[in-house]
């Protein structure tokens, strides 16, 4: 299930993203930048795995809303910060 998470009113934003499986994961950023539709892909990152992957969102990036995919069933974990 993708669970979304508001993102929209905060400054600085980065993001951490692992998995425990033992092949390469795609990770995709989905995005709802209005409130009410529709999701689309802002990007999309390759985490090896035993790796994490960090990413610090521009400034330039808008969006209200945010939620993550996977390539393959896994246990992911997409840790976000806001400032």
């Amino acid at each position: 299930m993708k669970q979304p998470n508001l993102i929209g009113i905060y400054d600085q934003r980065s993001l951490k993203l692992s998995h425990n499986s033992k092949e390469v994961v795609t990770f995709a950023i989905e995005v709802e930048p209005i409130g009410h539709g529709p999701w689309m892909i802002y990007q999309t990152f390759t985490v090896k795995p035993g790796d994490n992957f960090d990413y610090f969102f521009p400034e330039s990036f808008q969006s209200r809303w945010i939620r993550f995919a996977t390539d393959k069933d896994c246990g992911a974990t997409a840790w976000l910060k806001y400032e």
